[in-house]
Parts: C-alpha cells; sequence; structure tokens
C-alpha cells in the first residue's frame, strides 16, 4: 500500500515537472534578460520548486530507505556485537567452570590417592603385625609341642629304664652274681641308659 503511494506521487511528480519545463522555456524566451547579478523571475521560481521537488523525491525514496536500512544494518550490527559478547562471556564462564570442575576433581583425586596409600600401609602394617602373631603363635605352638614330645620321651625313657632295671634285678636275682657281675651289669645299665638319652 506504501510503496503504490510512493510510486503515484512520484508519477504525480514527474509529470507536474515535464508539464512545468515547457511552460518554464516559453516564459524564458518571453521574457527580456536583464543583465543583474541575482535576477527573481519566474525560471528561478521554477527551478527553486523543481529542486525542492527533487531534494522531496530524493529524501522520500533514497535517503529515508537508505537511512532506515543503515539503521537496520546498524541495529543487526549491534545486535550480533551483543549476542557475540553474550557468547564469549558465556565461553568464558563455562571455560571458569571448567577448570573449577577439573581442579576440584585433581584435589579429589589427590585426597583419594592419599586415603588408598594410607590404607593400603595401614592394610600391610596390619597384615605384618598378623604375620608376626601368626607366627609367634606358631613358634609358641611348635615349643609347646616339643616340650611335650620331650616329656614323653622322658616318660618312656624312665618307663624303658625301669624296665631295664627290672630285668637285670631278675636276671641277678635269678643267679648268683659275683662283685664282677654287679660291676660288670651296673656298667652295661649304665652304658644303656646313655644310649637311650
Amino acid at each position: 500500500m506504501n510503496r503504490i503511494r510512493c510510486c503515484g506521487i512520484g508519477a504525480l511528480i514527474f509529470s507536474v515537472l515535464l508539464i512545468g519545463l515547457p511552460v518554464v522555456s516559453l516564459a524564458a524566451e518571453a521574457e527580456e534578460h536583464h543583465p543583474s547579478i541575482v535576477t527573481i523571475d519566474l525560471t528561478f521560481v521554477l527551478q527553486a520548486i523543481n529542486f525542492i521537488i527533487l531534494a522531496v523525491v530524493l529524501y522520500k525514496f533514497l535517503f529515508k530507505p537508505l537511512t532506515q536500512f543503515m539503521e537496520k544494518r546498524a541495529e543487526g550490527i549491534r545486535h550480533s556485537l551483543e549476542e557475540a559478547k553474550r557468547a564469549r562471556d558465556e565461553v568464558v564462564q563455562a571455560r571458569a567452570e571448567y577448570e573449577e570442575s577439573l581442579r576440584t576433581a585433581r584435589q579429589e583425586a589427590g585426597a583419594l590417592r592419599q586415603r588408598m596409600e594410607r590404607e593400603i600401609t595401614e592394610e600391610r602394617e596390619r597384615l605384618v603385625q598378623q604375620s608376626r602373631e601368626e607366627a609367634q603363635r606358631l613358634l609358641s605352638q611348635a615349643r609347646s609341642e616339643i616340650e611335650q614330645e620331650v616329656r614323653r620321651a622322658k616318660a618312656e625313657l624312665r618307663s624303658e629304664a625301669v624296665n631295664v632295671s627290672l630285668t637285670a634285678a631278675e636276671r641277678l636275682v635269678r643267679r648268683s652274681l659275683t662283685d664282677e657281675d654287679h660291676r660288670r651289669l651296673a656298667e652295661q645299665f649304665i652304658e644303656e641308659l646313655g644310649s637311650t638319652s
């Protein structure tokens, strides 16, 4: 609608110019020329009107749309710059958040590593202590078993010694022994005792 109206105004101005030019040229020919610096005559007035019409047409159809286009373009550029600044700020903020989360993750990983090292050290110490206690227990058990075996062996030796003594006594009783036999039996008994212990 606006465009049709502008085209109608443009056509009107163009027709006025077409009609006005011959009238102006006729008037200029009809008038006498008086030499002067500034003469205000019909030609000057028509030229001024033509200039004003030209200025209005140029303003309406050239300068105003061009100005509007330039304003829109400047607004678009301003909007793009604002979006770019906003995007840059978001990137800076995202990077800061990323660096913060990375720093936090590194701290957590360091704390976790320290905790794991501490737990490993404690577990190692616990296992070493447990191994020592187990070795002590086994050593004590072995000593106890050895002592029991020694006692049992001594008891068997005593029993054997008693049996040998009894056997020797029976032999002595069965036969009459001389002093030399007594000595020989006693030495034999001592030898038997010495060999068994």
